[in-house]
C-alpha cells in the first residue's frame, strides 16, 4: 500500500480517503478524482494547474516549465494507482528535477481507482487513462515542442506503455517505466504485448526490494524484449531502493534524467 503523504495543507483526510477505500464503482471513482483534482488546484501547488478536455469530462494536470533557457524536450508523467498527479514520492520530485534539467513536465491525474484492481478493472482503466494521455500528448505544440518522452510509474507505466502500442506513430520519442509489473503467467497480458511491439527506447527501473509483481516478473519482461528484438529496451535495478524509492529520490532523478537525455531526439533538435 503506499504510504500516506499528503501535499497540499487541508487535503490530509480526502488523500488518506484516496488510499483506505475501495470504490469499485466508475461513479464513485469519478466523483473521488474530482475531489482530489479540486483539492489539489490550490494556491499551495508547486506548479499550474491545467485542465484539459477529454470528451465532456475535464481532468488535471499540473504543468511545470523548464528552469533552463533551452528546453529538452517535454514529459509527461503518469503517477501510480493510489497516489495522484502531485504525489510526493517519485511523481512530485520527478517534476520538479526535470524541470530544473531543462524539461517542460505535466504531471497527469488518472483515473481513481482502489488499491488492488484485478485484471479486467486494470485493463478498464488503461483505457480509460489512453484518452487522456493522447489529450496531454496533444497539449504540446510539435512545433514548439517536438522531443517528447513518457514516464510512468506502477500503473501509470502500464497506462503509457498501453497507450503507445494502440497509437504506434506518435511523436513520443522514449517511455521510462517506473517500477512495472506483468502477469509472467498470462500471454494475453496488455503490458507483455506492449513490451513486444514497441519500437521506440524503453527503460524498465524497478528497485531492488520493489514490489514482489515487479521483482517477480522482471525476467519475463526482459525475455519478451529480447525474443521480440527490442533493441531499445534496457532494464535496471537501483539496488536497495522499494517500490516508492523511499530515501532514493535524488539517485531515481539522476538515472531518469541521463537515461532520457541520451535515447531522446535532443541532440537532433539542438
Amino acid at each position: 500500500m503506499p504510504k500516506r503523504h499528503p501535499t497540499a495543507p487541508g487535503i490530509a483526510g480526502l488523500l488518506l480517503l484516496v488510499i483506505g477505500l475501495a470504490l469499485p464503482l466508475q461513479a464513485a471513482n469519478l466523483s473521488l478524482e474530482r475531489r482530489i483534482s479540486t483539492a489539489l488546484d490550490s494556491p499551495s501547488l508547486s506548479g499550474k494547474a491545467v485542465w484539459l478536455e477529454n470528451g465532456n469530462n475535464r481532468f488535471l494536470t499540473i504543468y511545470s516549465p523548464s528552469e533552463t533557457k533551452l528546453s529538452l524536450g517535454g514529459a509527461l508523467i503518469l503517477h501510480d494507482q493510489g497516489t495522484h498527479a502531485d504525489w510526493a514520492e517519485v511523481v512530485q520530485p520527478l517534476r520538479k528535477h526535470l524541470a530544473r534539467q531543462g524539461w517542460n513536465t505535466l504531471a497527469l491525474q488518472l483515473p481513481a481507482t482502489d488499491t488492488s484492481p484485478d485484471a479486467t478493472a486494470r485493463l478498464n482503466l488503461m483505457e480509460k487513462a489512453s484518452a487522456r494521455i493522447q489529450r496531454a500528448i496533444d497539449y504540446f505544440d510539435p512545433q514548439q515542442q517536438p522531443n517528447l518522452v513518457l514516464v510512468g510509474h506502477g500503473l501509470g507505466a502500464a497506462m503509457a506503455l498501453h497507450h503507445l502500442a494502440k497509437q504506434p506513430n506518435q511523436r513520443v520519442s522514449a517511455i521510462a517505466a517506473i517500477g512495472l509489473s506483468i502477469d509472467p503467467s498470462d500471454e494475453s497480458d496488455p503490458v507483455s504485448q506492449a513490451i513486444a511491439q514497441i519500437e521506440i527506447p524503453i527503460l524498465d527501473l524497478y528497485g531492488s526490494r520493489d514490489l514482489p509483481a515487479v521483482t517477480g516478473s522482471a525476467a519475463k519482461r526482459r525475455q519478451i524484449a529480447s525474443a521480440n528484438a527490442r533493441e531499445g529496451y534496457r532494464q535496471e535495478v537501483l539496488n536497495g531502493a522499494d517500490h516508492f524509492f523511499s530515501g532514493m529520490q535524488s539517485s531515481l532523478q539522476q538515472r531518469i534524467h541521463t537515461w532520457l537525455k541520451r535515447t531522446s531526439t535532443i541532440e537532433e533538435q539542438n
